[in-house]
């Protein structure tokens, strides 16, 4: 583990422990964005362009939301959102974090690999299987996910991808 000094800024630190296998599931369905040809400055655009630190965690919350809705439209998305902030206030961000994990292993992952079948996004599919094994076997010692600003770059830039296919 990266000492304090090294270490990039934890917004949260989120347990995994029994969880790895979600995980792994969850964090490999962006893989997906790599059978895109504009991936690249996507990428490079959401993940180095100077930001504060609070705009990339408000820019992470609307994308979530955004990106949510495709798996049965805004309502549905406001209120996992908003179970997810109560379950956080009353119970803690692991919980929260749980919560959502939960909701991106039951519903939003299986619902985007639906997308990617019907649009016959073939290659994309076969990235995602590629990329869950090795997510499987790097998250294997994990015990903590940092999700630091870092991450939160990535799932925007994501949901950027997405929205343009």
């Amino acid at each position: 583990m990266a000492s304090a000094r090294t270490r990039p800024m934890c917004v949260y630190d989120f347990h995994v422990g029994h969880l790895r296998p979600l995980v792994a599931f969850v964090g490999a369905h962006g893989a997906t964005d790599l059978a895109t040809k504009h991936w690249p400055p996507v990428y490079a655009v959401c993940c180095f362009v100077p930001l504060p630190p609070k705009l990339v965690t408000l820019l992470f919350v609307a994308a979530s939301l955004v990106h949510f809705a495709e798996d049965g439209g805004p309502d549905g998305s406001i209120a996992i959102h908003s179970l997810a902030g109560f379950a956080w206030l009353w119970l803690g961000a692991q919980r929260a974090l749980e919560l959502m994990v939960g909701y991106l292993s039951l519903v939003h992952t299986p619902a985007h690999y639906a997308r990617c079948w019907r649009r016959r996004r073939w290659c994309a599919l076969g990235l995602a299987a590629l990329a869950t094994a090795v997510a499987s076997a790097l998250v294997r010692p994990l015990h903590t996910v940092c999700v630091n600003h870092t991450v939160q770059r990535l799932v925007i830039a994501h949901v950027v991808c997405e929205h343009s296919v």
